[in-house]
């Protein structure tokens, strides 16, 4: 493949990275920047111009002079590359806008134009450069499918990708904003959370109202509480007293099920109604070297001072138990021992008891 620079055209010219350039004009030399051309090339017979293999570094201003080295002609080369498929992704934020964007599978490293539509006859609104997206506004949202049809072109041609998509199901509402918790006074273990619906659906909010989940955990834990409402509020009645929480809250469109849930709202913390009699330091669960509250301590010396003397009467309990049945079994082995003796000396006089007997009949 041959790339040809032309002693002819002024303005710029443009050529494939890779391949050959050559320009026609007798008997003429060629520079670039104004100095001697610093990589291979060769000029024909015919003043042509040869660039073997030209790289990205051989774009440049490039001039054409004659056998007395005045000037005839300059030109600008620019390299790249013709267009390959876009990768398109769409965004739908609500129910009367779809945002699409798309990112090149080959650098072309050259100016593009971009032509979009969407189901062949209606215009995606391509954003001012270099922003690689465009705007539908109030899609048909009740069609099954649409077709997405961007075409790139730039001076080594041109490169049309289609894909299909379905809006409904990529509808996703933004996060809920302006998210917010109070802890209610008298009720240690509730806080009240309040949001409200996203600016992107505020003009939709009426005929396509949202539905929102929350989710809360004590700081410290891996585990969320999840509670599903429809109004803008929600009250969390078994929060941890004394304790500071987190909470996030995310929305989907209540009518459509097949949308997707937002992002999650940023994280908040917040703490349920303490009493200010109590005096507590908050601990940061996530500090292994943080050190208990002075109340948390007198309590649990307390506490620790009432399981010793749990334990000393216990024990005391067990140790005269253990006694009293010890002298019971003493008792008994000594009444054991007692007849076993007796059982003896019983067998030992019946002999001698049947022997009288036995002379008493000789006489």
């Amino acid at each position: 493949m041959s790339l040809s620079l032309s002693c002819l055209v002024s303005d710029v010219q443009y050529g494939r990275i890779g391949s050959q350039r050559y320009a026609a004009v007798t008997s003429v030399e060629w520079r670039l920047n104004r100095s001697v051309l610093p990589w291979q090339h060769r000029v024909t017979s015919g003043g042509h111009l040869v660039l073997v293999h030209a790289e990205h570094a051989a774009e440049g201003n490039y001039s054409c002079h004659d056998e007395q080295g005045l000037l005839i002609q300059t030109t600008r080369l620019r390299l790249g590359y013709p267009p390959g498929l876009l990768s398109i992704s769409c965004l739908v934020p609500n129910h009367s806008l779809v945002l699409c964007s798309w990112v090149e599978s080959v650098k072309t490293h050259l100016p593009a134009l971009y032509h979009t539509s969407y189901s062949q006859v209606r215009m995606c609104v391509v954003s001012s450069p270099p922003q690689k997206q465009c705007t539908i506004t109030d899609p048909t949202m009740w069609q099954l499918y649409h077709y997405i049809n961007i075409t790139e072109t730039n001076p080594l041609g041109s490169q049309t990708t289609i894909i299909q998509v379905k809006f409904h199901k990529l509808l996703q509402p933004d996060p809920p904003e302006a998210v917010t918790a109070v802890g209610m006074v008298g009720y240690p273990m509730r806080l009240q959370v309040y949001w409200t619906n996203p600016a992107s659906w505020l003009h939709d909010a009426v005929p396509f109202p949202l539905h929102f989940q929350l989710r809360y955990r004590p700081v410290g834990s891996i585990i969320w509480s999840t509670v599903e409402s429809k109004a803008s509020a929600l009250l969390i009645t078994d929060a941890l007293a004394g304790h500071a929480h987190q909470l996030q809250v995310r929305a989907q469109d209540e009518i459509n099920p097949d949308s997707q849930w937002s992002d999650w709202s940023p994280l908040l913390q917040a703490w349920p109604w303490t009493d200010p009699t109590e005096q507590t330091v908050p601990v940061d669960y996530n500090d292994e070297d943080a050190e208990p509250s002075t109340a948390n301590t007198k309590s649990e010396s307390k506490s620790l001072f009432l399981m010793v003397i749990f334990l000393s009467l216990f024990a005391v309990i067990i140790i005269v138990l253990l006694v009293r049945q010890w002298r019971r079994d003493n008792v008994t082995r000594q009444e054991l021992t007692s007849m076993l003796k007796m059982k003896s000396c019983i067998s030992e006089v019946i002999p001698y008891q049947d022997r009288f007997i036995s002379l008493d009949n000789a006489a």
